[in-house]
């Protein structure tokens, strides 16, 4: 099934593993390193609270040890712990409620300790009222004011000691959360690891598996072509042996047929006083056949060599036409009208040459009189001219026209017209193997116009 797959979706198909397997890959990483950033930033904020709770215990403690300073000496350098604690403490206040903002529970519990706090503070600054007025009145009540203040600083330790209690225990799980993300990426990047190199091995086997079979069919392709280069050398062969052939058949052909039309000659000659006119003309129509055999054989080594490649030279299609006109030698009071728009080509000019004076010479040959006129024409189109030969003849009947290109095909009878029937043939093997084409358009008693294409460098 792989093998029968066109060569560039066997190629976008192994591009495609490698980059499939990437994938999975690039997405569960940036999970995994957004889990593991959003704990880490998680264990840092937990860590800052305790921190800060940390702070704000030592705050109260600061600021209860130097109330107590102050009212055992009475100097009131003890008090600056205080006053530190005493700008410090809201700060610290405000730091833990922000960094809590989603903790609804731990909210509940800094507002309680928040109040505590509030209360500890109240009775500090009673303390120190007390301690300012230094009657014996006010020694009950600064005693009693310790106490309380004693008892309220426990309950504001303990608030603060569930307060962290809460936030160590966020934190392990936190931690273990963390722990657990690390063991996950570990296991997902040997998975990913494991699935990269098991696709890039699928996608270099299936490469690798392409690229013998691409090797056996270039082998294949080196096999056929040069079968073919052989079977080219044997064609050339066969066509130099078939020309070298023709050439001694026309030879050998040509030969008796000579020696019979000069034969018939002599005996006229030599019985001129005893052949009666039958004898005459029985004689001149065997030489006629001789002379239609020997075009016979013309027109066969023509034909077989119509198509050859031959050199590519500039041809002036006008002077070209006119020498046609000359070694036809067409009826003098026949007219041929060339177009004066008519080209000069770089082309070969003996296929083109057949081509002219085939059609010129068919036309002026089956024409029913000797004044006859022939219009020749030439229209550039695209990459090519177009000719036409139009005559004022005979015409072609229309289920006649398919059939006057096959070889040896004739219209009229041998025996009016000396024809061998291989003239149009030639013309449309010439242009066949060049790529052109021909046709006609004509209708009985209105004349012929043979168009043909010729394709010029």
């Amino acid at each position: 099934m792989w093998l029968k797959l066109p060569t560039i979706y066997r190629g976008a198909i192994i591009i495609a593993i490698p980059a499939i397997s990437i994938l999975p890959t690039l997405a569960t990483w940036s999970w995994l390193n957004q889990s593991q950033t959003k704990a880490q930033q998680q264990i840092g904020q937990t860590e800052k609270v305790i921190h800060q709770t940390s702070l704000l215990m030592k705050y109260l403690v600061d600021a209860e040890t130097g109330v107590r300073g102050y009212t055992i000496t009475g100097e009131t350098e003890f008090l600056e712990p205080y006053k530190s604690a005493r700008s410090q403490i809201p700060n610290s206040l405000n730091t833990l409620e922000k960094s809590i903002a989603n903790d609804p529970e731990q909210q509940v519990r800094l507002q309680q300790t928040e109040r505590q706090i509030k209360t500890r503070l109240n009775l500090l600054s009673e303390v120190l009222e007390q301690q300012a007025s230094s009657t014996a009145s006010n020694s009950s009540e600064l005693l009693r004011l310790l106490t309380e203040g004693k008892a309220e600083m426990d309950r504001i330790r303990q608030s603060i000691d569930a307060f962290q209690a809460e936030e160590w225990r966020s934190f392990k799980t936190q931690q273990q959360h963390l722990a657990w993300i690390n063991r996950i990426s570990d296991v997902a990047i040997g998975i990913s690891i494991f699935s990269i190199l098991l696709a890039y091995g699928l996608a270099i086997k299936l490469y690798l598996q392409s690229e013998r079979e691409l090797q056996h069919q270039a082998q294949k392709l080196a096999d056929i072509n040069q079968n073919l280069v052989t079977l080219n050398h044997l064609l050339e062969n066969r066509n130099q042996e078939l020309s070298q052939f023709a050439y001694i058949v026309s030879h050998d052909l040509k030969a008796p047929l000579r020696g019979i039309s000069n034969l018939s000659q002599w005996i006229e000659e030599d019985l001129e006083d005893k052949l009666d006119l039958d004898s005459r003309q029985n004689m001149s129509l065997l030489r006629s056949r001789v002379r239609r055999m020997n075009d016979f054989i013309d027109g066969l080594l023509e034909y077989s060599r119509a198509g050859e490649e031959r050199e590519q030279t500039e041809v002036d299609v006008r002077k070209l036409l006119d020498e046609i006109i000359d070694e036809i030698a067409p009826p003098p009071q026949f007219i041929i009208d060339i177009e004066a728009e008519i080209p000069t080509l770089y082309t070969e000019a003996v296929p083109l040459r057949q081509v002219f004076g085939n059609l010129i010479n068919n036309s002026i040959k089956h024409h029913p009189r000797d004044n006859g006129r022939i219009a020749i024409s030439a229209t550039l189109k695209e990459k090519h001219y177009q000719f036409s030969i139009q005559d004022d003849g005979a015409g072609i009947p229309l289920e006649q026209q398919a059939k006057i290109f096959a070889i040896f095909q004739t219209l009229s009878s041998k025996d009016r017209k000396e024809n061998t029937g291989i003239g149009l043939s030639i013309v449309k093997k010439i242009l066949e193997n060049r790529g052109d084409k021909i046709w006609l358009e004509s209708e009985p008693g209105k004349g012929t116009t043979f168009y043909f294409t010729w394709t010029f460098a």
